[in-house]
């Protein structure tokens, strides 16, 4: 994480990593581990002594073995707080382009920092220490790169050289939160390989658990997601309480939901 990032900035001063996502400390908070009132798939609240909360359960019925074989995230981003925002607006079109810019800095940043620390601890679910190759979802934009994929492919050191766009949308019509085996198409066969894909908000994770399925359905031999922000609706029963336990406990790099 001591690399450099290249800001454009009027002083043109070379930022580390470490500058840069630092100041994110401030708003940033843990993802806890499974519990007895915590997924076990996507780290969120659940309730009447479930073990999965109702959109992963619905992901593995539909999905069945296609779903990730291991799933993290960086930090919890509840709805309406900063976190939450920042992944909203680095990649709106009608914020202002130097916004957009600093923000997709920042989440690169926050990004290749937890990386490199944290890779291993999904590595290491399914028996490697990294994964040979590094995808994200595809757009639903229309836009010939997301921002997410410059993110990865062209900013985050220790991805760019390991990405590869390996899926493009097969199904359309279907809505944002709705899972389906058949919504993405590998791009070519991915026999033997250990792949990760990168998203920067789970919602209920539909489109990655899609995208997990379609590429096991190309040979994968296992698939690690990684998020950004774990989003949830704080006015969901009893999920304000919720965050506020879990929230008690104070950020740290060095923590990943993996690892209790």
């Amino acid at each position: 994480s001591r690399a450099c990032l290249v800001v454009n900035q009027p002083q043109h001063r070379t930022r580390t990593v470490d500058d840069v996502a630092g100041p994110y400390a401030n708003f940033l908070l843990p993802v806890p581990p499974v519990g007895v009132d915590t997924c076990r798939v996507c780290h969120g609240a659940v309730y009447d002594e479930y073990s999965t909360c109702f959109p992963c359960n619905q992901a593995l019925s539909v999905l069945g073995d296609g779903v990730a074989d291991v799933v993290s995230f960086v930090s919890l981003a509840p709805g309406g707080e900063q976190f939450a925002r920042e992944l909203y607006t680095y990649k709106l079109e009608s914020v202002p382009p130097a916004i957009r810019r600093v923000r997709l800095i920042g989440l690169a940043a926050v990004l290749w920092k937890w990386l490199s620390i944290h890779e291993g601890c999904l590595g290491r679910q399914v028996g490697v220490s990294r994964f040979d190759i590094v995808t994200s979802v595809p757009s639903t934009s229309g836009r010939a790169i997301h921002p997410l994929e410059e993110l990865i492919s062209g900013i985050v050191g220790g991805t760019e050289s390991r990405y590869e766009g390996l899926l493009t949308i097969q199904r359309t019509g279907l809505t944002q939160r709705e899972q389906a085996p058949d919504r993405y198409v590998a791009t070519r066969s991915l026999k033997g390989t250990r792949v990760l894909v990168v998203d920067d908000t789970w919602t209920t994770g539909a489109h990655a658990q899609s995208a997990s399925t379609a590429l096991k359905a190309a040979g994968a031999d296992a698939v690690g997601v990684v998020a950004l922000g774990r989003w949830f609706n704080t006015e969901y029963r009893d999920n304000k309480q919720w965050l506020a336990h879990k929230r008690s406990k104070s950020w740290d790099w060095q923590v990943c939901c993996l690892e209790p």
